[in-house]
């Protein structure tokens, strides 16, 4: 039997408008596998002008596209279900009215439910996603029929040089992906292509781009210097195929990572979630060899793990859209920070087995825990972080930039 069987501001505007025609004229080398793009573009009028705007439109010159002064005027299906499979063919670019930059979600500097977390900080640009993974927290969380862009680009790059600029010498780490994956709609945006050379004046930046995508030709010809760091949440080829619907195959991704460190930037890796099902540990060490088949230890930036975790109000939306996945026939239990998940002695035993795997490869202290209690590190590691900041030494420890910062409080990060 398978295992698949088994699984059941430095930049003006005219600048960026320059950049974003060039990344136009490159769509004729978009990788080869895509996701499924929008059927129906709609555009706020106050983005008309957006480079953003410019790139979306010349990319989809097929796809209808409406003016709208605010959300677009879709009736919204009666389930939480309907609204997010409708999702998937709408696109809304808007500007952001908040902060584009943000702590983690995860990432109060104390937290009252045991759960410690890496002291992320976060973009905000794309809300949802035009991947579909079953286990995706985002369908019980978004609550739009759209795919929303934000597209005031010039504004986000005012926020980003204004904290790197207050932080000069401090090593500041953000990301991109706790909303949507950074590089799915990036043949439509490109985003990345505008924000790698904007970052090459803030020696003080770890940016990263997570993903699930290969997505990434048109980050190769460009020069990160070490300010920008790709990750890939990676998964064995079963799970890929059978929960994580439209996103490239692990081979794949290895392969884009592989491209990527030669391109000179910094790699992460997240085995997260990881998935509890008949043959796991055959499953996972597999994936092991596989990445270093393609990456050396020491091209690895950071590495993570983390296992299966939701909201309860995900349970019924996913049996809804993916009546065909078992992930939710696993015996979950609601923990202190709401969410459900695997039966701590079970979570431990998944990560003792990756860290038995990963040890052939490296240092098991290069490793840290997402959203897991000092109480399973302990027994996973043999000793524990003392609060956040400590994972995020720990982060910061193997980070292969030259500049050794001071850390910086989430508390004094965004005030």
């Amino acid at each position: 039997m398978g295992a698949d069987d088994r699984l059941a501001i430095g930049v003006g505007v005219g600048e960026l408008v320059s950049v974003a025609c060039e990344v136009g004229r490159g769509m004729a080398r978009m990788d080869r596998l895509q996701p499924s793009w929008p059927k129906q573009l709609w555009i706020d009028r106050d983005v008309l002008e957006s480079p953003v705007t410019a790139h979306v439109r010349r990319a989809l010159p097929q796809v209808p596209v409406e003016i709208v002064e605010g959300p677009p005027p879709l009736a919204a299906p009666d389930t939480q279900a309907a609204r997010m499979t409708v999702s998937k063919k709408h696109l809304y670019l808007t500007s952001q009215q908040g902060r584009f930059i943000r702590p983690c979600p995860g990432a109060s500097s104390r937290r009252d439910d045991g759960q410690l977390c890496c002291g992320y900080t976060i973009v905000d640009v794309v809300s949802n996603c035009n991947y579909d993974c079953t286990y995706c927290y985002l369908q019980s969380y978004i609550n739009t029929p759209y795919l929303t862009v934000y597209a005031n680009i010039e504004r986000l790059f005012d926020e980003l040089s204004a904290l790197l600029h207050a932080h000069a010498g401090e090593r500041v780490r953000i990301g991109s992906g706790e909303f949507s994956d950074s590089l799915s709609l990036e043949p439509l945006t490109g985003f990345a292509k505008l924000l790698v050379p904007f970052l090459q004046q803030f020696p003080n930046v770890l940016f990263e781009l997570k993903t699930k995508s290969n997505l990434v030709d048109h980050l190769l010809d460009l020069e990160p210097q070490g300010r920008v760091m790709v990750s890939w949440s990676l998964s064995p080829q079963a799970v890929v195929r059978r929960e994580e619907h439209k996103t490239a195959s692990l081979t794949a991704r290895l392969q884009a990572a592989q491209r990527c460190r030669r391109a000179g930037y910094q790699i992460g890796l997240h085995f997260d979630p990881l998935l509890h099902y008949p043959g796991w540990q055959a499953d996972y060490e597999g994936l092991v060899d596989e990445v270093f088949t393609y990456l050396d230890p020491d091209e690895i930036t950071t590495l993570s793990m983390g296992s299966l975790r939701f909201a309860p109000a995900l349970k019924p939306v996913v049996r809804s859209r993916f009546p065909k996945s078992r992930i939710m026939a696993a015996e979950l239990f609601p923990g202190a920070d709401g969410k459900v998940r695997y039966f701590k002695p079970l979570r431990i035993e998944m990560y003792r087995h990756m860290i038995a795997c990963l040890r052939r490869y490296l240092d098991p202290e290069r490793v840290y825990l997402c959203m897991e209690s000092q109480d399973v590190w302990q027994q996973v590691f043999g000793h524990a972080p003392a609060c956040n900041l400590d994972v995020e030494r720990r982060i910061q420890g193997v980070d292969l930039g030259a500049l050794q910062p001071a850390l910086i409080p989430l508390s004094r990060l965004l005030t």
